[in-house]
């Protein structure tokens, strides 16, 4: 990649080098005018002089008379009505009678020169004054070098200026540069604004990657402190567990023991595969979407919960009559709607009531349990947060999953204790 201030100042030359051209063409057709206006004017007035004088020289007797100080490149003659030449100089001899009429006429001599003559004609005679058209030419030259070598002389100054100029509109590039390099990479403090109004759409970008990473960053050491001292427990239990199994004679005490150890690895590996499903969920931001069939999906996910709600005693039902998400990923509502089931048979009592309804407004899981007290209900969700009191074995991660695949898909999860008793989970389109 080519550097901007590089890119800048060619794109500047690009733009620049066509405009000139093209004003040097204008300049050289606005000197050509200039000068043919001059040096016509000159013509036409030297030719009204000697008009005046064709009297004088008619009276005369005589051949024509020659000049002899003619100027170079410059050329006169007169006649008598008839066509007589009265005066003329070396290069005059060139010119023709003519007079058909007064006015600017271009000869071309017999030596390839190009002349200009003015041709007066009056009642007393005519007049012929002529120039040749390399002296015009040479004037125009003239003028355009000057004008040429002006530039010349000016350019390493514009040149310095552009460059100057372009460094310091650069500036708060480098600036910023440098105020990135200074970050910590958990900084969450958000770039100043005071920019030049090109760079706050890049600002405000890079404004909120910072607020995405810095949060981000936090989340993780949240998540891997929690993640140590939640497994802390279940690893503690089970070295506890394995200790005495080496010291227990009794077979009976044996197999107690080897079950609280079976106990602890479910429980150890419960944990580890909700911080995975957790973790996965985090790093994802867009999802492949398609077509729901919620009918499908709902008995899915009651069936995946009937073992353990069988064993509670638990009764599970579900209602669809309607869709209140047409698209989405249906792997992750499935496991949407089990954990909020699992949630609801885990922490109702044996024999309670579940129910999940789904309708084009809603999705609901309620039962008739206990519910949460209300000191708790705003800190239900949070990760590895789970109620004083309980009794069943949980990691405190179903919510933080739920509420993770509800914000994929455009979902707002809420929750409240039922005024005929029991819990209710409700998640609404935005």
């Amino acid at each position: 990649m080519h550097s901007l201030r590089g890119q800048l100042i060619r794109g500047l030359l690009i733009v620049v080098t066509p405009l000139w051209l093209l004003t040097s063409t204008l300049m050289v057709l606005h000197a050509r005018r200039q000068v043919y206006e001059l040096y016509d004017g000159q013509q036409q007035i030297f030719a009204q002089q000697l008009y005046s004088t064709l009297p004088s020289l008619v009276q005369r007797q005589g051949g024509p008379q020659l000049r002899d100080d003619n100027v170079p490149h410059q050329a006169i003659a007169l006649w008598t009505p008839q066509g007589r030449t009265l005066l003329t100089d070396s290069e005059g001899v060139l010119l023709e009678f003519h007079n058909t009429g007064t006015g600017f006429h271009t000869v071309t001599t017999g030596k390839g020169e190009e002349w200009r003559v003015y041709y007066l004609i009056g009642p007393e005679g005519s007049v012929a004054v002529a120039q040749e058209l390399e002296e015009r030419w040479e004037t125009i030259v003239g003028l355009m070098v000057t004008q040429s070598l002006l530039w010349l002389l000016l350019l390493p100054f514009a040149l310095g200026a552009v460059w100057w100029a372009v460094r310091r509109g650069l500036r708060p590039l480098a600036a910023l540069r440098d105020t990135l390099q200074q970050r910590q990479p958990d900084d969450p403090t958000p770039l100043s604004r005071y920019v030049p109004s090109e760079l706050l759409p890049l600002i405000d970008s890079m404004n909120g990657l910072i607020d995405r990473v810095a949060g981000t960053l936090q989340r993780e050491r949240q998540f891997t402190a929690s993640a140590a001292h939640e497994l802390r427990s279940p690893l503690a239990a089970l070295r506890v567990q394995a200790e005495l199994l080496t010291l227990l004679d009794e077979p009976a005490a044996r197999n107690a023991a080897a079950g609280k150890v079976m106990q602890g690895v479910d429980r150890a590996s419960h944990l580890v595969d909700q911080l995975l499903a957790l973790s996965r969920l985090e790093q994802q931001q867009d999802l492949p979407r398609q077509p729901l069939d919620w009918a499908q999906l709902a008995a899915q996910a009651c069936q995946q919960v009937a073992d353990y709600s069988s064993v509670r005693g638990s009764h599970l039902r579900h209602q669809v009559s309607g869709s209140p998400l047409p698209a989405g990923q249906a792997l992750l509502l499935s496991l949407l709607l089990r954990n909020l089931l699992d949630n609801a048979v885990r922490y109702s009592p044996p024999g309670a009531e579940v129910l999940l309804e789904v309708t084009p407004q809603l999705i609901r899981v309620s039962d008739n349990g206990p519910g949460i007290a209300a000191e708790y209900l705003d800190q239900v969700g949070q990760r590895f947060f789970r109620p004083p009191g309980q009794s069943q074995s949980g990691s405190g991660l179903g919510l933080s999953i739920v509420r993770r695949i509800a914000e994929l898909h455009g979902l707002t999860l809420a929750w409240h204790n039922r005024a005929e008793g029991g819990l209710s989970v409700e998640l609404r389109p935005d």
